[in-house]
């Protein structure tokens, strides 16, 4: 599917992501809207800027509005479809997963990307704190997946802002892979046929 700059489907759906879609919601943003922090490397923010621009590029400035922060809230909202969709007790098949399986995921990622390891000389990385704003609603799904899953497993901890920071990472160690073509095809898919809502 080609997109192009004009479209307006992706304009409307970035501003909905933002919590712009009307003038009522541009007024009162701030009482729907929760500020969090997103934690990588300076590094990182920069060549996902690097990725969009290359989507711009591609699809003819059609993802001009689109910003790191979008980026953030698509990967967010990837990973709780993943969870609404396919999360269940059991292992029935490949495409379900288990809460076991999604809190180990996420304390692998968490120990490659956030290492807490004590006792040992760790690369000095520059890091960086990137503030972004969820829908407040949007926000309280992840909180609420959080929630869960410590209460599953006591011994899993971590706050929203956490989660959001590994799913960062876990992308731009993607593109890092040399992964970027599929990874355009893909952001272009779901912009093509996800609501974003």
């Amino acid at each position: 599917m080609l997109i192009e700059r004009g479209d307006n489907a992706i304009s409307q759906k970035i501003r909905r992501m933002s919590g712009e879609d009307s003038w009522a919601d541009l007024l009162f943003r701030s009482k729907r809207l929760v500020s969090l922090k997103v934690r990588a490397e300076e590094i990182d923010f920069e060549r996902v800027e690097v990725f969009i621009a290359d989507i711009n590029k591609k699809t003819r400035g059609a993802f001009a509005e689109f910003t790191v922060e979008h980026m953030i809230y698509v990967l967010y909202e990837d990973f709780l479809v993943q969870i609404r969709e396919n999360l269940n007790e059991e292992k029935v098949d490949e495409e379900t997963v288990t809460m076991k399986d999604t809190v180990n995921g996420l304390l692998r990622m968490r120990n490659v990307y956030f290492p807490r390891k004590k006792g040992e000389t760790a690369i000095r990385k520059r890091w960086a704190l990137m503030e972004i704003r969820l829908k407040r609603e949007t926000a309280q799904r992840g909180r609420v997946f959080l929630y869960d899953a410590n209460t599953v497993f006591p011994e899993f901890e971590m706050s929203l802002e956490e989660l959001l920071s590994i799913l960062f990472c876990d992308f731009v160690s993607q593109l890092r892979r040399g992964n970027q073509k599929d990874l355009v095809r893909t952001l272009i898919d779901k912009f093509s046929f996800h609501d974003f809502e």
